[in-house]
């Protein structure tokens, strides 16, 4: 029953949906994603990201498999990098959020 800053962003998003609604495969629309929030869905890279309404891009932290030149083919490195992708219904975009998670962005905070 307490008011919590992640009830107060799951309770917008559910507004913002039911304005906007979702597609039929239950891809939340571009328009009702909310800025700083943080999404479960599909994507190229990894299923959980943020959203930067600014950019409109999706921020995801991810791992990428670099070879190593000097033992290529035996040994890879691991870099831990920020990746980009765009919401599925732009042009080349592939991340499809399907649900927000619970995580007060820095508005709700206070800060």
């Amino acid at each position: 029953m307490a008011r919590s800053p992640a009830k107060s962003i799951a309770a917008r998003q559910n507004i913002l949906l039911r304005w906007h609604g979702r597609s039929q495969k239950g891809v939340i629309p571009e328009k009702a994603l909310i800025d700083g929030a943080w999404y479960q869905g599909r994507g190229r890279t990894v299923p959980l990201a943020v959203w930067d309404s600014t950019s409109r891009v999706f921020h995801a932290l991810g791992w990428s498999n670099v070879p190593d030149p000097e033992n290529y083919s035996a040994v890879t490195k691991r870099v831990f990098r920020l990746k980009q992708e765009r919401h599925a219904d732009a042009p080349g975009g592939s991340f499809e959020p399907l649900s927000i998670l619970p995580i007060p962005h820095e508005a709700e905070r206070g800060n």
